[in-house]
């Protein structure tokens, strides 16, 4: 996270909580990895707080934690987003839509692995918040493809809380892109960690889960 390494650890500690409390209440294996996305934000949380702790050393010595940051947020949320909110969908038809957002996610992925492993991340602090880079510009063909991996689904569900993540975070985006530009991943990540804990209202719905995918 941006701002300081307690806020990271603060960060990841909610998270923890939150993500325990889905998994708790996921009725169905379909369910399970969408309830998971708290504890993977936990994980990316934790990270940023050791980042906090480590850059003062200098740019190499957090090359370890910025790469691990920077595998999930560009190889592990554009995959794991669509196969997570597709899993849980019962509508049909917005099954199929959501998961066909894996194509662009998989593109990202793919690029973003070649990438990371011919040019490591490097992080250092910069106006209250990290900065990530590599000296490989993003492509900005592949950051539509992110957003449309990341993004799209949640505000594709048929369940309200799932788009509300998915509005919150693409709200977050924008904000970050207005007045975070040069920290766009770290601060961006927060927003989208912060987020996540509006899962929790999906998980703790009474409802029964639906033995079979609706229409529609």
């Amino acid at each position: 996270m941006c701002f300081s390494a307690t806020a990271s650890f603060s960060a990841a500690g909610i998270l923890t909580l939150a993500g325990a409390a889905t998994l708790s209440k996921a009725r169905d294996v379909r369910e399970r990895p969408l309830a998971a996305v708290p504890l993977i934000f936990a994980l990316q949380q934790g990270i940023e707080g050791l980042l906090w702790l480590t850059v003062p050393s200098g740019h190499p010595a957090g090359r370890g934690f910025a790469t691990a940051f920077a595998v999930l947020a560009l190889i592990v949320w554009p995959l794991f987003t669509p196969l997570a909110v597709g899993r849980a969908e019962t509508m049909r038809n917005r099954r199929r839509l959501i998961l066909g957002l894996t194509g662009p996610g998989l593109g990202v992925a793919g690029y973003s692995a070649l990438d990371i492993w011919r040019h490591p991340y490097m992080a250092w602090p910069a106006a209250h918040s990290l900065v990530y880079i590599n000296d490989s510009p993003f492509p900005w063909p592949l950051m539509l493809a992110y957003l449309a991996a990341v993004c799209a689904p949640p505000l594709l569900s048929s369940h309200p809380a799932i788009r509300w993540f998915g509005i919150v975070i693409t709200i977050g985006l924008a904000a970050t892109l207005g007045f975070f530009f040069v920290s766009l991943v770290s601060v961006w990540c927060f927003f989208a960690a912060i987020a996540s804990a509006i899962l929790v209202g999906h998980f703790w719905r009474a409802a029964p889960l639906p033995q079979t995918v609706n229409p529609g």
